[in-house]
């Protein structure tokens, strides 16, 4: 496969506040003018675009160089293939070539439907390969002249590989990109939380509102120079999480200056499936030699969390810890290696101590039959939590990162 790393003709400069007041008020999606901007860009210059939701960098599939192959996310390379500039189309919009086949991005057939795939293709002038360039100061958002949809994150994905969509502009996170410049020095003060863990922290679809884990709030709890990339998923051990080659998608993105936040112990402590199940000698193992060891490898830190407190009361009213043999392990290897840790496990039932077992209820997935579509005949579910929940657990989580002795802590709101 033949690749092409020349400049072309490249726009007068343009500043991201520029861009800014170009789209004041656009009708498209409904969007309007972002505010101020911190900075320029050059042109000719060449940029990664990293989703905020992901944490993973727009790449074209194959690094093929035909007409039609589809943008999707994945790890950071920085192969020409993941190398894009911005190049003044007139009015306001822009075209997104590609450093590698000199391609643009294009929609399929010249789609206007939610989900179509966003391919590069010949630049053929055509308005469906021009976009608007939304900025806020630190995130982009595309949005396409001729569909008026922007680029999205399909189905809020987090798994390397995903395609590149266009959808219904929403401002939602995985519409939101940071144009990382080519070579960019690690440590820049942009870092990206990566979190490893279970379905207390997964980002759920609008199907199952109103359920929803802390990672999917946990952006709002930090500045905009941070992304939060939430690959937590449901029904994982510390042990299968890493089987499934979850950890390694995670280690191939990972960069100096980000973190990884990793909160298990939900499954690990269930025996009776013993594809989760893993004891606390091994989850002890897992964490130290594969979670800590791999981050730090990469320049990353690791910020261990202890398990997020359930919703389990004695006689009195108090909260019992959850999984204490899991926090214990945790706590071990605080001491041990001096990694960060947040105490999640006492933070938590230290803030439901303090509501008390009734007005948990709110915080945990109790619903009443016919109250949500999602749950047409209730639930009484003591671990997960509904939306109120996700964000205070999200608001502790981040009150645990802002005691650490971490640059981390200085982006905390």
């Amino acid at each position: 496969m033949s690749t092409c790393d020349t400049a072309g003709p490249f726009g007068a400069k343009f500043t991201r506040r520029a861009l800014a007041g170009l789209v004041a008020g656009a009708a498209a999606g409904g969007l309007v003018a972002a505010g101020p901007a911190h900075a320029a860009f050059e042109p000719g210059a060449w940029y990664l675009l990293q989703s905020r939701h992901s944490g993973l960098f727009l790449d074209i599939e194959g690094r093929s160089t035909s007409n039609g192959a589809i943008l999707v996310q994945w790890n950071r390379t920085e192969a020409t293939n993941q190398q894009f500039r911005f190049v003044d189309a007139g009015g306001g919009y822009f075209k997104i070539q590609v450093r590698h086949s000199n391609a643009v991005l294009d929609l399929r057939d010249s789609s206007r439907a939610d989900g179509a795939d966003v391919v590069q293709w010949t630049d053929d002038g055509s308005t469906d390969q021009h976009w608007q360039i939304l900025d806020d100061g630190t995130y982009l958002r595309f949005v396409n002249r001729h569909s008026g949809k922007a680029l999205d994150v399909w189905a809020k994905s987090t798994t390397a590989g995903d395609r590149i969509s266009q959808y219904t502009s929403n401002g939602g996170t995985n519409q939101q990109f940071r144009a990382v410049p080519v070579g960019a020095p690690p440590g820049d003060g942009t870092p990206t939380i990566f979190i490893a863990s279970d379905s207390t922290a997964q980002t759920y679809n609008s199907g199952y509102f109103p359920q929803m884990g802390w990672g999917q709030k946990l952006a709002g709890y930090f500045d905009a120079n941070t992304t939060v990339a939430n690959h937590a998923i449901g029904g994982r051990s510390s042990r299968s999480f890493i089987n499934e080659g979850r950890l390694t998608t995670i280690l191939n993105a990972i960069r100096p200056g980000d973190y990884l936040f990793v909160q298990f112990g939900h499954n690990d402590a269930t025996v009776s499936r013993p594809e989760r199940y893993t004891s606390p000698a091994d989850y002890k193992m897992y964490l130290r030699d594969h979670y800590m060891a791999g981050a730090t490898a990469r320049g990353a830190v690791p910020v261990l969390l202890t398990p997020v407190s359930r919703r389990d009361y004695d006689s009195s009213g108090n909260f019992r810890v959850s999984f204490p043999d899991y926090v214990n392990k945790v706590y071990e290897l605080a001491d041990e290696t001096g990694v960060a840790m947040i105490d999640l496990s006492a933070r938590s039932r230290a803030y439901l101590n303090g509501i008390g077992p009734e007005a948990a209820k709110r915080v945990f997935l109790h619903l009443a039959a016919g109250q949500y579509p999602a749950f047409p005949n209730g639930v009484a579910d003591n671990t997960h939590f509904q939306e109120y929940g996700a964000n205070q657990m999200a608001r502790i989580v981040s009150e645990g990162a802002k005691a650490l002795p971490l640059p981390v802590a200085g982006h905390v709101k």
